[in-house]
């Protein structure tokens, strides 16, 4: 009996022993990724090589073609930061959750203006050191032209045809030829605030030749038809081509310049009429190549940006 106790004690210990359980197999870990980044200038489209890239934690320098490739473990986005002599320092944000192939464009150091191209773009002539963000206009829009200023008088049609003829022709100057105006409508109404649109009004208690929403979609542009001296253009129109024009870069984005050479000068300019100078159509082609909200030098944003709305004179 004291055997037979014993042996039912051995198995009762051996039964409510706990088995070893089987070892939890590893996570499996994400396959590398690859992301190649072909890098040209902004413009031309030639590619530029022995610029230095980083995406995440990833290095690599750009070959002759421009390209560099990164390996990296896939995710959702990644900042890629390029830097060397030949560029303007850049940066963008690039989706990895799998091997593909990204274009980015920089600007060329060799004959850029950073000095002037922040005035246009960044407002640091009359803000110095404030470098805000880019503006510009989303999509060519559609002008309307009021016929009526704002005590409900009549506009001259000299003044109004010179007013249309200086909008169509400057336009897509302001944007290096990627879009002018999608059409022009005149009236007796507005189309102000409406996306799409940018209205032309007539305010004759204006204090100056005009002002502007700058690249605001939906903005308007305020002119003076009744303010006269160097505004005036005489036997030609009521305002000068060169205020319509000069506004008109406002509203597409620009701000003032320093030099009186400049259709976009916050100095005194002479003359009737003037076109975009050179370097404001190169500057303002580079702007056209970002987006809304790209801060200096050449960095752009995470997601879309919407700017509080802004005026110049």
């Amino acid at each position: 009996m004291k055997a037979l106790l014993v042996l039912v004690a051995l198995v009762t210990a051996a039964c409510s022993g706990s088995n070893p359980s089987a070892p939890t197999p590893p996570a499996p870990q994400p396959q590398p990724i690859t992301v190649t980044v072909h890098l040209t200038e902004t413009g031309s489209g030639q590619p530029l090589a022995g610029v230095a890239g980083t995406l995440g934690s990833a290095s690599g320098v750009t070959n002759g073609d421009g390209g560099v490739q990164f390996q990296m473990a896939p995710g959702a986005t990644q900042r890629l930061s390029l830097t060397g002599v030949s560029i303007v320092p850049r940066s963008v944000m690039v989706a990895v959750t799998g091997s593909r192939e990204v274009s980015v464009d920089a600007i060329p150091t060799a004959g850029f203006d950073m000095a002037f191209y922040r005035q246009l773009v960044r407002d640091d002539f009359d803000s110095p050191g404030a470098l805000r963000p880019l503006r510009r206009l989303p999509a060519a829009p559609l002008i309307y032209l009021r016929t009526i200023d704002e005590t409900g008088a009549a506009v001259d049609a000299r003044t109004l045809d010179t007013t249309a003829r200086a909008i169509v022709e400057t336009a897509a100057l302001f944007t290096g030829g990627r879009f002018g105006i999608a059409g022009l409508e005149r009236g007796t109404d507005t189309r102000q605030g409406q996306a799409g649109w940018l209205t032309v009004k007539w305010v004759p208690t204006l204090t100056s030749c005009g002002f502007s929403d700058v690249g605001v979609d939906g903005g308007v542009i305020n002119l003076n038809h009744k303010i006269g001296g160097n505004c005036r253009c005489a036997g030609v129109s009521e305002l000068r081509p060169r205020t319509v024009r000069h506004e008109l870069g406002h509203a597409f984005g620009f701000w003032h310049t320093g030099s009186a050479s400049d259709l976009m000068a916050g100095v005194s300019t002479p003359g009737c009429d003037a076109l975009p100078s050179a370097r404001e159509r190169a500057a303002a082609a580079i702007a056209y190549a970002r987006p809304v909200g790209n801060s200096d030098p050449d960095s752009d944003p995470a997601s879309a940006v919407t700017l509080a709305p802004m005026r110049a004179y």
